[in-house]
């Protein structure tokens, strides 16, 4: 009997220890991937990877820009969480059910040869005029995204920072811009990146400062935006055939207007952020506009 009670002490030892180090070396390896796929330097404080409840929590998310960029951060994120379905894992698919981006900073730098760091992130690939070329050369594959599948996106950003060493002194520009907006349906990681790029280069304008084809990006993420506005619409729908049923039963208005109260605020916010990210695409607004959020 003790042999046995030792025997299982010894395995729930083992077994807390793996589950521990499984956090580590997905750290490890994310922080390295990023390094060789990219060339852009990755850090996290804190992985945590919940099997049980499918989870991931990801704090302290530091992307540093490539070499060429005065060892600037890209961006800054203090908080991710992540709900995922395991099922989909078995099947080789990465199916997300909710992701949110808590970011505190997105940084635009242009380097001392006019040279901008978005231009070499990959998801951008394809989105931008194509620069005059003296000499012909073979054009390149545009780069395959990585497939996924993302319900639902909440998207958070607290400024931007634009830093110019073109002059040869730094020249530093901050956008507090506090987006909290959310997607649906985004079927690639590059759409991710795309609409974090797309929503800080509207809403701080620092697009007409370094010559950023917003247009050309916009096309690429429009779906994304488009089903954030029909589900704001949606939600707006509702919430409003909710008010008049309780105001065509005034016996049950009571518990209609306080089950319809955090719907309509919620709608708001939605309306606010969905329908306006979207504004540039389905009414065909000035693209260079501020978006609210």
């Amino acid at each position: 009997m003790k042999l046995l009670m030792k025997l299982v002490m010894f395995l729930v030892v083992v077994l807390v220890v793996l589950v521990l180090a499984r956090n580590v070396v997905i750290k490890a390896a994310m922080e390295t991937g990023a390094r060789v796929v990219a060339g852009m330097p990755l850090s996290i404080q804190k992985f945590d990877l919940d099997i049980v409840h499918t989870a991931v929590d990801i704090e302290g998310l530091v992307l540093k820009n490539p070499a060429g960029f005065h060892d600037t951060t890209l961006v800054n994120i203090p908080k991710i969480l992540v709900a995922y379905k395991r099922a989909a894992i078995f099947t080789g698919k990465i199916h997300l059910k909710d992701i949110e981006f808590d970011m505190e900073q997105f940084t635009v730098v242009k380097n001392e040869k006019g040279e901008l760091n978005l231009d070499r992130l990959k998801a951008l690939q394809g989105t931008q005029k194509a620069p005059i070329q003296t000499t012909k050369q073979a054009p390149k594959a545009p780069a395959k995204p990585i497939p996924v599948q993302i319900d639902r996106m909440r998207l958070k950003i607290g400024k931007v920072v634009y830093t110019d060493y073109s002059s040869g002194q730094p020249v530093n520009k901050e956008f507090k811009i506090n987006i909290d907006q959310t997607y649906e349906n985004i079927t690639d990681l590059y759409s991710v990146t795309r609409l974090i790029v797309l929503k800080a280069m509207m809403s701080s304008g620092i697009s007409n400062l370094v010559n950023f084809d917003i247009k050309g990006l916009q096309g690429t993420v429009t779906d994304a935006l488009n089903a954030s506005a029909k589900l704001a619409t949606e939600n707006a729908a509702k919430s409003l055939d909710a008010l008049k049923a309780a105001a065509e039963n005034p016996s049950q208005a009571g518990g209609a207007l306080k089950s319809t109260a955090g719907a309509v605020e919620n709608t708001t916010k939605e309306l606010a952020g969905g329908v306006k990210s979207a504004a540039s695409s389905l009414k065909k607004l000035n693209p260079f506009s501020k978006s609210s959020s």
